[in-house]
Formats: structure tokens, sequence, C-alpha cells
């Protein structure tokens, strides 16, 4: 069975090449240009207070001509043309007495989501605050950010150890701070990475099992490894004889007689507590050259086991 091979890098920074949100007014088909500048202003306080995402300055918009576009065909344009990734249009209809507000969600140009909405010019924040709550996803709320995993068909992506449904490009939402991504692929390697999520922010990882990794997945433990394995047995053994030596120190006195022992009436001669007592000193000396010994050996059994799991 192939020997999974693990791979970790420490606080991945943000690959997305851009982030934010921005938003803007396609057009206002009744609606004087105030108005919609009122609503295009109310849209942007609804954000604000709900995405904690950097907010853009948008076009202001100017009333002109009404336009003629087929299929959002001026929206599209409208979004890939902002500066930024996340673009929140808003469609204004109707007239300056009754609106019927549009609010439509962008990423990278294309069209997520929208929701329609009725308002008064008295009374606009609520309704677009309602509509904006619909369309904007959860990892640009406040508290949350996001993780875009791209790996080969069948791999299998686990977020904080729960396996997730990674689709390509499609934003996993999880809550702002570290996070754990562990990936993995079919031919039985893996990848594992700690991840700092900022908020409101796409991190984007492109995982690919690398050549050393499949060929450390096949072929096993390394000679490292197993020299790792080999350091802390010995170093367990000799921490195990250190002990040993301890108790056999103390078994010395066995047989001794004290002197001034209740009833005693004879005690040991002085030449057989001073033999004891240098026997006691050797093992007591030897016990603690054999746990020094094996402390030393286990450390670096452990240590070398740490290197072979961090390489390549």
């Amino acid at each position: 069975m192939a020997r999974l091979a693990i791979a970790v890098a420490l606080l991945v920074a943000p690959l997305a090449p851009a982030q934010g949100l921005v938003t803007a007014v396609v057009d206002s088909n009744g609606p004087s240009e105030a108005l919609a500048r009122k609503a295009h202003k109310a849209l942007d306080g609804a954000l604000r207070g709900l995405s904690g995402a950097t907010l853009a300055e948008g076009p202001t918009f100017k009333k002109g001509a009404p336009r003629r576009c087929e299929g959002g065909e001026c929206a599209r344009t409208l979004a890939a043309s902002l500066p930024a990734p996340a673009v929140v249009l808003l469609d204004l209809k109707g007239s300056d007495a009754r609106l019927v507000c549009e609010v439509s969600f962008w990423l990278d140009g294309e069209r997520r989501t929208s929701r329609k909405a009725e308002a008064t010019p008295d009374s606009l924040e609520a309704p677009l605050r309602a509509a904006v709550e619909q369309v904007l996803p959860g990892w640009l709320r406040r508290g949350f950010g996001a993780v875009v995993v791209q790996a080969e068909p069948g791999a299998v992506v686990k977020v904080d150890g729960r396996v997730v449904a990674a689709r390509g490009s499609e934003p996993l939402a999880v809550p702002a701070g570290v996070h754990q991504v562990d990936v993995v692929f079919a031919s039985g390697a893996a990848v594992l990475q700690r991840v700092e999520v900022p908020e409101s922010v796409r991190v984007a990882l492109a995982v690919e099992p690398s050549a050393a990794l499949v060929a450390r997945a096949a072929t096993g433990p390394s000679p490292l490894r197993y020299s790792s394995y080999a350091l802390f047995m010995l170093g367990a053994a000799s921490a195990a004889a250190g002990f040993v030596a301890g108790a056999l120190s103390r078994s010395t006195a066995a047989g001794l007689t004290r002197c001034d022992a209740p009833g005693a009436r004879e005690c040991s001669a002085l030449a057989d507590v001073l033999r004891a007592n240098e026997q006691a000193q050797q093992y007591a000396s030897l016990g603690n050259v054999f746990l020094v010994l094996g402390a030393s050996l286990a450390t670096l059994g452990v240590g070398l086991f740490a290197v072979d799991t961090l390489l390549p």
C-alpha cells in the first residue's frame, strides 16, 4: 500500500491577483440622476455594514440617453471595467415616487445572483440592505473569508479536518483566521498547508503532487526515517538500562544490618558497609550515564523524523 507523503507550508499568502469590492449604477430608467446617486450611496452603506471587504469608490452615475442592451450586456461590460473582482451593480426603474431596484452580484466578470426590491425615496436603506443580504456570498461577510483550492480531479480536500466539496474556482467560505487545508490525491500523496485567510478575501491554493512526493509515496520510508526509528529505539533501551541500574543501586543495601536497629544483637561490619556504598555509587553513576545517553539518542531520533517529514 502506498504511504502518505506530506508537505507542510506555513501561512500561505493570498494568491488572488486583486481583492476588494466596488459598486456602480448600471442605469436609471425613470428615476432622476439625484435619486440614483442617493440609492447608490444607500447601497454602499448597506455593504459597509455587511461586508469586511475594502469598498472601492465606484463611478459616479450620470444620467444620459436610455441604454439599449440585450441580455444584460451593459451590466457585463460595466462589471468588467471596474477595478475589483467583486462587483455589486444597481439597476433602477420606476419613478421618483416609487423605485424598482435590482441588485446583482458579479465575481470575476460573471453574474452570480440578483434580487429585486421596491423602495421609496424616503426608505431606500432597508429594502437595499435586504437585497444585499440575499446576493452577498458568505465569504464576503464580516468575520469570514474564502479558500479556493485548485487540485486535480479525484483529490479529496479537507479544511480543518472536514471534507469539503472543492469545485474548481468556487470559493469555500471559512471564518477569517488560520486554517489547515489537507489535499489527498488518488496516488496516496498528500499536501498539508496552514493557510491564513483574511476577512472577506479569497486565498487561492494551486495544489499539485510533486514528482518527489509521488516517488516517496510509492517507495515507502526513506533511510533517514529508518535511522530515526533506530535511534529512538536505542534511546529507549538506554533509558531502560538506566532505570535498571538505579534499581540495582538501591538494592545494594539489602542484607546489611544497622547497629542502632531495635533488638539488633549484631550489625554489619564497616568494611561491608563501605563496599556496598561504593557499589551503589557505581550503579548510580552508570544509571545516570544511560539516562543521559538514552535521552540524547531519543531526541536525535525525533529530530531526524521531523526532518524526514519536512523534506520534499
